[in-house]
């Protein structure tokens, strides 16, 4: 029998039916301690949190890869284990790779290759044939799980990501009547970089396999429809559909949110004075003035570049070198790639010059940690802040902007947010910033700083109507209940229910909508990484 067969047993009295979530990421991991018994945690990165928020609330059955040295000690004869492990909900089905196939498939093709194309971050793409050929064979393989999992057809399989792009069409030719969407959370590139990829139209037509292909913004929507009719001769049939080997695919662009209630219940907590506080001890941060950023050390994040406006800022601003502190939150990621050994080692050395160039009392302003922070604590660390810096250099969206703005309940602190990340799209009420000019970085944070008490007030009045009305859930429901809605093969016309777009100041295409865009278009205006032992 398969899973998701099971979980009107597992999860009783749903009003919508279960789904099935794909994710090369797991939701929970577990590991064996150093005494040898076996602990859990949520994997950090906030798709994987969002996620689960949303399987929590609606059911069904998880597929991804097994990475945690324990996964395997806990999961029964099929491979499932029932999770949160702390309140189950729901099954997670572990898939197996080996060291190779992680090596080629998800370092190398992934992340070496597809990762860096549609991050516009000055790191070169490789493509390696080995690579290639270990991406298929995985993709594949969650194919055939998926396929030993759905009960029929009409279970919509909801895909996740650039690692899975080819598990639609590997799906179809098993499952003809299968309803999938997949939704690419990254940036997709212009036409003219991704013909660096010799293997975009095999990808393209893998995508192009689901009945439903989701993107975080419409520049990615547009850049693809515009690859798709340049390179496999797709035919465009609306704003939001296109015509490929005789199927209708929608394409949509569809930004993701933040679980806003679940943030909202522990900002109202009563303990969250008393984590502030013990947050504070910890890090030992003593100063009326607190700073923050919370990412994985990605060089996409754009760290040293902030890293180098504070030691400005505290150059510039004598003042401030005794009464601001600067938490970096970081997250070590994918720590076996050159870049991003490269990129760690500079952040590392960057923090231990501005320590030393601004001593005080022998520990200097920033304050740095290499490892996730449990939800609550986070939220706690959101509280406390002064401002929030996201300084990406090109992000698909960035949730940690939503979370730090759905925990200021308070209506207080600044958000000083990089124009080159998704999320400046919809908080247009943020201190906005340019990562590569130093300078108006510079103003940016001593405008965050000097901000009167009623501009922080009507500023995050204004984001928080942003986040909370485009959460966690609308975002997956305009998806799901989409594909849902759909024919086979028949477009999603009018695209009404995918909710509002928001069109950034110089981005109007007369002549064509669809015509793509290199760089970034001006904006009008993850979730972060979590960790719970």
């Amino acid at each position: 029998m398969s899973t998701l067969s099971q979980v009107d047993d597992i999860v009783p009295n749903r009003s919508r039916r279960p789904i099935m979530v794909v994710s090369n990421r797991e939701p929970y991991i577990h590991a064996y301690a150093d005494d040898g018994s076996v602990s859990w945690a949520p994997t950090t990165g906030g798709v994987a949190v969002a996620l689960d928020a949303l399987m929590r609330e609606r059911g069904g059955v998880w597929i991804a890869h097994g990475a945690g040295s324990a996964d395997r000690e806990v999961v029964d004869a099929d491979d499932r284990v029932m999770v949160p492990p702390d309140n189950p909900t729901y099954p997670l089905r572990r898939i197996w790779l080996s060291p190779e196939e992680e090596a080629h498939y998800y370092a190398g093709f992934a992340n070496e290759g597809l990762w860096p194309l549609c991050h516009e971050a000055h790191v070169r793409p490789v493509f390696r044939a080995v690579d290639w050929a270990s991406y298929q064979t995985v993709n594949n393989r969650f194919a055939e799980v998926i396929d030993a999992e759905l009960p029929d057809g009409a279970a919509p399989v909801f895909i996740q990501d650039y690692h899975l792009a080819l598990v639609g069409s590997a799906l179809r030719e098993r499952r003809p009547d299968v309803h999938s969407a997949i939704f690419w959370h990254i940036p997709w590139p212009h036409p003219d970089r991704l013909r660096i990829c010799p293997w975009r139209r095999e990808l393209m037509a893998g995508l192009l396999a689901n009945d439903l292909l989701a993107f975080q913004l419409e520049r990615d929507r547009r850049n693809f429809m515009a690859a798709a009719r340049d390179e496999l001769g797709a035919t465009k049939l609306s704003r939001s559909a296109i015509r490929y080997r005789d199927r209708t695919i929608n394409v949509l662009s569809v930004p993701i949110g933040v679980d806003y209630d679940r943030i909202q219940d522990i900002t109202t907590g009563p303990t969250l004075d008393r984590e502030i506080s013990r947050l504070r001890r910890e890090l030992q941060v003593d100063t009326p003035l607190v700073g923050i950023g919370v990412d994985r050390l990605d060089y996409t994040k754009g760290i040293p570049e902030r890293l180098e406006a504070l030691s400005l800022l505290l150059s510039r601003r004598p003042d401030l070198q005794e009464k601001l502190t600067f938490v970096q939150i970081g997250v070590p990621s994918r720590s076996k790639l050159d870049s991003y050994v490269a990129v760690e080692a500079e952040i590392d050395e960057k923090i231990a010059e501005i320590n030393a160039r601004f001593p005080r009392g022998g520990r200097g302003p920033i304050r740095y940690r290499k490892s996730a922070l449990k939800i609550r604590r986070l939220v706690a660390l959101y509280r406390m802040a002064t401002f929030c810096i996201v300084s990406s250099l090109h992000d698909g969206m960035n949730l940690v902007a939503k979370e730090f703005v759905a925990a200021r309940e308070d209506l207080d602190g600044v958000l000083v947010l990089s124009e080159l990340a998704g999320a400046s799209q919809e908080l247009t009420d943020a201190v906005i910033i340019n990562p590569y000019d130093v300078d108006g970085f510079v103003s940016a944070l001593d405008w965050a700083l000097e901000m009167p008490q009623h501009e922080r007030y009507r500023r995050m009045r204004a984001l928080r109507r942003v986040v909370a009305g485009r959460n966690v859930f609308s975002w997956a429901s305009d998806i799901l209940e989409g594909l849902e809605g759909l024919r086979p093969g028949t477009p999603l016309t009018p695209p009404g229910n995918i909710g509002p777009r928001t069109k950034s100041r110089g981005d109007v295409r007369a002549a064509d909508p669809d015509a793509p865009r290199s760089g970034h278009p001006r904006p009008r205006a993850r979730v972060s990484s979590i960790k719970r032992r």
